[in-house]
């Protein structure tokens, strides 16, 4: 569906009607202009010129509405191709557009190179000899910024942390995955940069000369030049729920879009679903597959129909777990290494497979509060298909950076213990203790006295190995429901969104051997990620309940069917469970006070 208020609605130049009616011969200014405006007006044989790729009629259609509106947002579903029309777009508006300085950003420096890199493999392509003429200076590519340089301009690729991203100034800012940045981010630090104008010096000597004409009464106020806006803003996502920042921002951009006193900027929204783009361009292999949940399933109508949701239709509540979420700016952030006043408790699910599209090798850390006896989400881990090697340095890594209290771990995989005690890299010997967590009434106590007979910190006897008992399954999972609707359990906020907690993790000192990360941002990023990424596992998971009574908590049947690297898991859903169960199995040990028995009975002989 195409919705345009009447204020959009212009009278459009056919230009190609124009062309046909030329006659005669062209200067070469004129004729280089002329082509100009040709290529402008046909954006989907420019791009076929130019790069060898032909583009679907509805691509044609959203990159005509990046190029001419202030404010474009893309909520496509997956496949639909949204970082290759953005690096379509960055490369069109370069070359239509002399001295553009585009700034490409998202919540991690990954996301952002990833639109990079699609210009970069456009510009490689076959076919694509006009444009690589166009690109013919190598991009400059650092840790923290890659950089192109075409046309008088720069197409630039930065992370969105620290004080360092205030200096930038761009008239294009082009923003991927838009649903994961923070509002405040976008609208004190983002927002700015668009302020200063592409051509400032320029239209500074144009004002001083029309003031100098209109004191000379040679020209008239009315009569002065009216720069055009050229700043654009460009948001990529895929749908969100509609308690989160884009849902508010799109309602707000086709509230102004209605708006008939709304003149000053222009908005454009496209919102595609996989039943927008031709058939051949997307694998429908994976679509039928990701039906199989049903047409109707929340998850895939906001992964593949581009749809808003709610979040409150599955059993742990996404909108719960959002209001569970430390609001970005406040502490606690996510952690590299422990707080010196805090202990940890370690959730581990193992995976000792090594392939790709295996479950995921998953770890959660968890802050305890003493004081409210709460505790929140503020390290993940998650590897699929690696070595048991680098699983085992990463442990290490968290002994060595957190002071952990206990360490809880499904029995499916205790040999991970072990493994780790005969490594190399083991600097404190850890071992098990006696406690049968899922024990209720006086056995529950019992099981506690047996834990701090054998838990010794100081020895390493810190680790618990749980069985998944179908009852256990049921019991741990009503807790995590709990500590989420009763807010005992949180989600840390973004450490790249706070630039004291960002400027004192990155000066940490981290040996990147142990974490399999290449710098300490990828590694700060890493976490701030995985936080998202836990809730959004959890949101996912299913409960059904056989003819027995018995409850299973997983993934629904279509997504647990696929084989891809890419499948949906619910390996860190699992660690934040155990996790949590181990937090309560940790105040369960420390708060219980055995009875003194004052008066006992004395044996004599009569």
């Amino acid at each position: 569906m195409w919705f345009e208020t009447q204020k959009y609605k212009k009278s459009v130049v056919d230009y190609n009607k124009e062309l046909l009616e030329l006659k005669g011969d062209l200067s070469d200014k004129q004729a280089k202009i002329t082509l100009a405006k040709f290529l402008r007006h046909n954006i989907g044989f420019t791009v076929e010129l130019i790069s060898g790729v032909k583009l679907a009629p509805v691509q044609e259609i959203v990159l005509r509405g990046m190029l001419n509106r202030n404010f474009s947002m893309f909520v496509a579903g997956r496949g639909v191709g949204k970082s290759f029309l953005a690096a379509v777009f960055c490369v069109l508006q370069c070359i239509f557009e002399p001295n553009t300085k585009i700034l490409i950003a998202g919540p991690t420096f990954r996301t952002a190179r990833f639109i990079f890199n699609n210009i970069e493999k456009l510009v490689e392509s076959k076919g694509a000899d006009l444009l690589a003429q166009a690109f013919s200076i190598k991009p400059s590519k650092r840790n923290d910024q890659n950089e192109w340089k075409i046309n008088g301009g720069t197409i630039t690729a930065i992370p969105l942390n620290g004080e360092k991203i205030r200096g930038f100034r761009a008239n294009i800012l082009l923003l991927d995955e838009y649903l994961l940045l923070p509002e405040e981010l976008i609208k004190t630090v983002l927002m700015p940069f668009l302020v200063a104008p592409q051509n400032m010096g320029e239209r500074i000597e144009i004002r001083e000369l029309e003031d100098r004409l209109v004191l000379e009464g040679l020209l008239k106020e009315e009569d002065r030049i009216v720069f055009e806006n050229t700043s654009k803003m460009i948001a990529l996502s895929s749908a969100s729920y509609t308690f989160e920042n884009l849902y508010k921002t799109y309602k707000e951009w086709i509230a102004k879009i209605q708006d008939k006193e709304v003149g000053e900027a222009s908005y454009f929204i496209a919102q595609l679903s996989y039943e927008a783009m031709p058939k051949d361009m997307i694998d429908r292999t994976v679509i039928e597959e990701a039906q199989d949940g049903g047409s109707s399933n929340a998850s895939f109508l906001r992964e593949y129909c581009a749809q808003f949701t709610d979040g409150s239709d599955s059993y742990f509540s996404a909108k719960k777990m959002h209001e569970c979420t430390i609001p970005d700016g406040e502490m606690p952030t996510t952690r590299i290494k422990g707080a010196i006043d805090k202990k940890y408790v370690i959730g581990i699910d193992p995976s000792f497979s090594n392939s790709p599209s295996s479950d995921y090798f998953a770890m959660s850390v968890m802050e305890i509060d003493e004081e409210t006896k709460t505790s929140t989400l503020i390290h993940s881990y998650a590897v699929a298909g690696g070595d048991l090697k680098d699983h085992i340095k990463y442990l290490s890594y968290l002994l060595e950076s957190f002071d952990v209290e206990m360490i809880i771990i499904d029995s499916a995989g205790y040999q991970f213990i072990d493994s780790y005690n005969e490594s190399e890299y083991c600097h404190k010997h850890l071992s098990f203790i006696d406690f049968e967590t899922d024990k209720e009434g006086s056995e529950h106590i019992q099981a506690i006295v047996k834990a701090k007979a054998t838990y010794n910190k100081e020895n390493g006897a810190i680790c618990i190995k749980q069985n998944f008992t179908s009852s256990f399954l049921r019991r741990a999972n009503e807790y995590l429901q709990a500590c989420i609707d009763h807010k005992k359990v949180w989600f840390a906020s973004k450490t790249t969104a706070n630039d004291a907690a960002f400027s004192k993790a990155s000066s940490q000192r981290v040996n990147m051997d142990l974490v399999g990360h290449p710098n300490i941002l990828e590694f700060i990023e890493f976490q701030d990620a995985w936080v998202y990424q836990t809730k959004k596992q959890c949101s996912l998971v299913e409960v059904k309940t056989t003819a027995k009574g018995t409850q299973s908590f997983d993934l629904p049947q279509h997504l647990k069917r696929s084989t891809s690297a890419n499948k949906a898991r619910k390996d860190n859903y699992t660690t934040l469970m155990l996790g949590c169960w181990g937090v309560k199995c940790y105040f369960d040990t420390k708060d219980y006070k055995q009875e003194e028995v004052e008066n006992t009975f004395v044996p004599f002989f009569v």
